[in-house]
């Protein structure tokens, strides 16, 4: 018998959980790949402009906005002044992709991606987990933003429906007070709640819950 209280509840709770799986994944809409009889030629390679941005007190920012539409087309950066600033999961993810090359403002050295983590993790210890979510999201075509009270990221970009997403981890604490409620203010605002369960492995999986689910836990 475990005589753990803290992991008797995550236990029950996580045992609520998937009992009130309302939904698949967001990578349920994906279909299946096509076979392709004929021989075509391979495309030409695209090459793609790397984008120089800067580090300056902890910020990176992006100059001249006028010529950045594609990005902000893609929802990333926001706009601020004459500059485009990215927040730490954009200036991860578009550094892994090798869209943007980052500038130490002052001394003008490229900053590399561990250096750039170790630079804006400060004071945020989840910000790598929270980032294996955000990219995982970005690969499924989906456009992400941070989100707003109490959710890590707000999703859209493929159908009308824009979805606000909740990290739980396993093995960390959650209740399911706290899910009820955002999955009613979700609703109210016309959204979906998304959890992004992450496991310790780094493994994700998404569930979409309603207020519906809640009724009697």
């Amino acid at each position: 018998m475990d005589h753990d209280p803290k992991k008797r509840i995550a236990n029950r709770q996580l045992a609520c959980l998937n009992g009130f799986i309302a939904a698949g994944s967001p990578a349920d809409s994906l279909g299946p790949l096509e076979t392709e009889t004929k021989v075509q030629e391979a495309p030409a390679p695209v090459v793609v402009e790397v984008l120089e941005a800067y580090l300056s007190k902890g910020v990176v920012f992006l100059r001249d906005p006028g010529k950045l539409m594609d990005l902000r087309e893609k929802a990333f950066g926001t706009l601020t002044g004459d500059r485009i600033v990215l927040n730490p999961y954009e200036t991860f993810y578009l550094v892994e992709k090798k869209r943007v090359n980052v500038l130490d403002e002052k001394t003008r050295k490229t900053k590399t991606l561990q250096e750039l983590v170790t630079r804006l993790s400060v004071g945020k210890p989840a910000i790598w987990t929270k980032y294996l979510v955000y990219r995982d999201l970005r690969d499924r075509g989906y456009l992400v933003r941070e989100g707003e009270a109490g959710y890590d990221f707000e999703s859209f970009g493929k159908g009308a429906m824009r979805r606000l997403v909740s990290i739980v981890y396993e093995g960390g604490e959650s209740t399911l007070e706290k899910l009820a409620r955002l999955s009613a203010k979700a609703n109210k605002d016309g959204k979906d709640l998304v959890l992004a369960v992450i496991d310790r492995r780094t493994d994700i999986v998404y569930y979409t819950l309603n207020p519906e689910t809640f009724q009697g836990q």
